[in-house]
């Protein structure tokens, strides 16, 4: 096996958050999980592009979950709804976050479901 770089984990953390699925060979580049800095990383490198994390925000789209949005100010807002019955989707709830990393680590919570991993890849919250 290869040393993993700081591209190649950021561009594995991507496709965690993105996908939430690594598939077998990911998963052993990184055998004690993602570090949550990698995963903040990744998702600033998507805002600096201009794009919401992980899907663009399109007024009237339906989405489950949370979507990160930095603002032309530099504010960070994560938006996040869910279904709440067959077909039927909460109203978005959006709040400014007080960091990038609170809004990752928001995201995170959120995709894992208070498991603490995502796909059984383990989040290292501290790192």
């Amino acid at each position: 096996m290869t040393a993993l770089t700081s591209a190649d984990e950021i561009a594995l953390a991507r496709k965690l958050a993105e996908t939430l699925h690594l598939n077998v060979e990911e998963r052993g580049r990184i055998p004690g999980g993602v570090r949550l800095s990698a995963v903040v990383a990744a998702v600033r490198e998507v805002l600096a592009a201009g794009v919401c994390f992980p899907r663009p925000l399109v007024p009237g789209a339906e989405y489950e979950g949370v979507v990160i949005e930095q603002r032309a100010d530099g504010a960070v807002w994560t938006h996040e709804r869910h279904e709440v019955g067959v077909g039927r989707l909460s109203q978005v709830h959006s709040v400014r976050a007080q960091s990038l990393d609170a809004a990752v680590t928001h995201y995170l919570r959120v995709a894992a479901g208070g498991a603490g991993n995502i796909d059984g890849v383990p989040i290292q919250w501290q790192a």
